[in-house]
């Protein structure tokens, strides 16, 4: 799957973050997008965090911030790690800057038929971003799934 397939194909949960101060307007829309109907009734699911404006890369510019999966729903993964205080400081500042420069943070998904397929879309989408860009995304330090010596064939 290309990044281009992925947006033709997705949908977006509802809302968007778009305070950029750790407040209740933040934990506000942070709870609509990943308490709503969309985020709790989908599983295996493929997902990118998307700004409204694009971030320059070292090659070109792009929009997305995250790209991930989750075998779960959407709010079982974020809301989860919310009320469990993983959201570090790093993870709250980061957003907050990307709001205030590049505009609000959606959640945009795609439904994948198994679990292989999840696995394999991310792969492919994080190899073809890696392609246009010549890097990851900026939240994205793991890579996807092979070492640095494969990349990007």
């Amino acid at each position: 799957m290309t990044v281009s397939q992925f947006f033709q194909s997705c949908s977006t949960l509802p809302g968007s973050i778009t305070s950029y101060h750790f407040n209740d307007n933040f934990l506000k829309e942070f709870q609509r997008l990943f308490r709503s109907k969309e985020a709790k009734n989908t599983s295996r699911v493929l997902y990118a965090f998307v700004c409204k404006g694009e971030m320059p890369r070292v090659k070109g510019k792009s929009n997305i911030i995250y790209i991930g999966h989750t075998m779960n729903s959407l709010e079982g993964r974020y809301w989860g790690c919310w009320t469990k205080g993983v959201w570090s400081r790093p993870n709250l500042e980061f957003c907050s800057y990307v709001i205030q420069n590049y505009g609000p943070i959606n959640i945009a998904y795609l439904v994948m038929d198994t679990i292989e397929s999840l696995e394999t879309a991310e792969h492919d989408l994080l190899k073809d971003y890696y392609k246009l860009h010549m890097e990851l995304p900026p939240r994205n330090s793991q890579g996807y799934g092979l070492g640095w010596n494969s990349w990007p064939g």
